[in-house]
């Protein structure tokens, strides 16, 4: 679980640098400013927790906005709204689906980390 969270982390903060730079990455995927700065924070945020026990709640809680975002691109009457905020093209949006319910599958499916204090 550390792992993905670790994984996920630096996958968003290259795609977030890299968005501040061009409105599409990878090739495939568009971008604007907004949009790379929350990856960006969202990946720090994910490379910091997958040293510590809050991996499972950044998974859930990653996993959970990539979803929405995602879904919300399908809504008709939102889709305006997300593009227009966001960049998102069917790719990114299709990728979110998928990549935030495996983030919350994982998180989910992996016990929760007990720490102990003394």
């Amino acid at each position: 679980m550390r792992m993905f969270a670790r994984i996920l982390g630096i996958f968003l903060l290259i795609e977030g640098v890299w968005g501040l730079f061009s409105p599409v990455v990878f090739g495939v995927f568009t971008t604007n400013r907004l949009h790379a700065v929350i990856h960006v924070v969202l990946g720090i945020t994910g490379i910091l927790l997958s040293r510590r026990p809050g991996a499972r709640e950044y998974l859930i809680g990653v996993g959970g906005l990539l979803a929405v975002v995602g879904v919300l691109y399908f809504v008709p009457g939102v889709t305006g709204l997300i593009i227009s905020l966001l960049n998102v093209n069917f790719a990114v949006a299709c990728f979110n689906i998928v990549v935030g319910l495996a983030s919350i599958v994982m998180a989910l499916s992996t016990p929760r980390e007990v720490v102990i204090t003394t």
